[in-house]
């Protein structure tokens, strides 16, 4: 996805130059590849993350690049951002949750009589405390934020962290090695740094992020991560580059959602957008079959095109055709207009 990434500009373009939005883009793409590259050639996913860590300067570059683009070349048609406000103004205020659990609840019904029992509404005593007769502000995570788009929105409560910010109200984290703690724990852990604990949101997004982790493994830990901390009923919003046909990688977003299904999620929306998959998925149970360190049971799931492209064993820049370079140019160029 490191040429679908970003599809992004081409008519749109007002505030800088082709050269310099060409060299924006190509920060983008040689990030991804550099790790990708790394880790199909030494299979050692923690060293390539560790040398990751270390290039500070690369991953500057990297995020001052990402908030340009989304700030002076998507401006006013970031679809994703919108996509993912409504999605969740649906689900939590227009009740959405409402009649997706009612849904749920008859789908189990009728599984019981026909005798094929199947998952549905969970039957954990614990529930989720949002109060459907007010419009409450919504607890928000947003990993690998960037520049905090969702701070605009005043129905959330945004907490806002990436490996490397680009603004001052995103917090730093490296979120694969973020510990999550249980909620009992709380008033015991004192600590000045960023702490996480469980069912501590209504909303994760992860948006334009899991396709820039080189191995499925390291999704895998960011999906089971955002399920530990959303609330029961919390929704995890996903946004992942794709500028091909709806049916074209039809096979991909099944095998996601069979993943999310595995964890204790299930969908309930998912659109195609142009250069966009879109999805939302409701955590529908307080345990899972899968456990932070089995997650690696998920990397033939959580899987991206770019995952099966071979590298040689050399330094030597990726060489292309000028129509392969104009062609990754248009995909940073233009964010589609349905929303």
């Amino acid at each position: 996805m490191a040429s679908d990434y970003l599809a992004m500009t081409k008519k749109f373009i007002t505030t800088m130059d082709k050269t310099e939005h060409q060299n924006l883009s190509n920060t983008i793409r040689e990030v991804h590849e550099k790790l990708r590259k790394s880790f199909h050639l030494t299979q050692d996913l923690n060293k390539v993350w560790q040398e990751h860590i270390k290039e500070e300067d690369l991953r500057k570059k990297y995020s001052q690049a990402m908030m340009k683009l989304a700030t002076e070349i998507w401006v006013g048609k970031d679809c994703r951002i919108e996509w993912s406000y409504r999605a969740c103004m649906n689900f939590f205020y227009h009740g959405g949750l409402e009649k997706f659990l009612a849904r749920e609840k008859k789908i189990k019904e009728l599984s019981i009589i026909k005798g094929k029992e199947t998952p549905g509404i969970s039957d954990d005593t614990r529930q989720n405390n949002f109060d459907f007769s007010t419009k409450r502000q919504l607890k928000l995570l947003d990993i690998g934020s960037c520049y905090n788009p969702f701070s605009k929105f005043s129905e959330f409560s945004c907490v806002a962290i990436d490996l490397t910010p680009a603004t001052k109200d995103v917090l730093p984290c490296d979120f694969l090695q973020a510990e999550i703690h249980m909620k009992s724990n709380a008033e015991v852990i004192n600590d000045s740094k960023l702490t996480f604990f469980e069912e501590s949101f209504d909303i994760v997004v992860m948006s334009l992020v899991l396709e820039y982790l080189p191995a499925a493994e390291q999704r895998a830990i960011f999906c089971f991560k955002a399920w530990q901390l959303l609330q029961l009923y919390g929704l995890c919003i996903i946004i992942t580059p794709d500028s091909k046909s709806l049916h074209h990688n039809a096979p991909m977003m099944k095998s996601w959602k069979t993943a999310f299904e595995k964890i204790g999620f299930k969908r309930v929306k998912y659109e195609k957008l142009t250069h966009l998959h879109c999805m939302a998925f409701c955590k529908m149970y307080m345990t899972s079959s899968v456990d932070i360190s089995s997650c690696k049971s998920l990397s033939d799931l959580l899987y991206i095109p770019q995952d099966f492209k071979c590298y040689a064993d050399d330094d030597l820049p990726i060489e292309r055709s000028e129509e392969e370079c104009q062609s990754l140019y248009e995909q940073f160029s233009e964010l589609p207009n349905e929303v």
